[in-house]
């Protein structure tokens, strides 16, 4: 089974049918939680190809996490990404132990090129060799239908954690198979389990004060807000 198709069943098998507290859907992130901690997810544009209104709304928080976090699989991008975030809620728990390095560091010392799907804030700070992918490119960066002659010939691949929410983790993944692989971003799934589908890096949020995430995320923070709420852990699998 590839990478792609085994990774959201890999990430709902051990999700348990438990009580949600708390389910928050702002214009940049959507938040969802439960006892053990939240999940962050980066919330689609409205205009979005199929994004129509979530079925259910204002009875979502009675359902359980399980069945909240198999939205994951639903062909609307505003379902899917509370299912992302219903997944990092079970996931990213707030007493979860691990590196506080940066995700961008994870593959600081590599030469060779690394390709960067997402546009990374001060990310020239962190890798020497890069170069970006991008829905809408800027001058110097390169459209999403570049990323397979990209990954070819790359010696890294950093993937924005919002691509495993709007479903475009898919494709890349793909086209990434047998290359270093890192996931970074908030809405990252701190998950152990997927370093065995080969992918080395994760890195992402855990929320520290959920009011406060709540708050932040009710009024249209960005991520930059929310590190008032969070802390941020990176999970490297053991060296083989």
């Amino acid at each position: 089974m590839s990478i792609a198709l085994s990774l959201y069943d890999e990430l709902l098998r051990p999700i348990e049918r438990a009580l949600i507290a708390r389910i928050v859907i702002g214009v940049n992130w959507t938040l969802v939680e439960n006892e053990t901690g939240c999940g962050l997810a980066q919330t689609p544009r409205r205009d979005a190809p199929s994004c129509q209104p979530i079925t259910g709304a204002g009875e979502l928080a009675k359902r359980d996490l399980r069945a909240i976090a198999e939205l994951i699989r639903s062909a609307n991008p505003m379902e899917t990404t509370l299912g992302m975030a219903a997944i990092n809620a079970f996931y990213n728990c707030t007493d979860l132990k691990g590196s506080s390095e940066n995700g961008l560091d994870a593959f600081s010392a590599i030469d060779g090129p690394v390709t960067v799907v997402g546009r990374f804030p001060g990310i020239e700070r962190h890798l020497k060799n890069f170069r970006i992918v991008e829905r809408e490119p800027r001058d110097g960066e390169f459209p999403e239908s570049a990323f397979g002659a990209l990954a070819a010939d790359s010696a890294g691949i950093i993937i924005t954690a919002s691509t495993l929410a709007n479903k475009s983790a898919e494709r890349l993944f793909e086209l990434s198979v047998g290359k270093r692989i890192a996931i970074v971003g908030p809405g990252t799934p701190l998950a152990p389990s997927l370093h065995s589908l080969g992918i080395e890096a994760l890195a992402g949020s855990i929320v520290e004060n959920a009011d406060l995430a709540a708050t932040i995320v009710a009024q249209t923070g960005g991520a930059a807000a929310l590190k008032q709420a969070c802390r941020y852990v990176t999970l490297k699998a053991p060296p083989q």
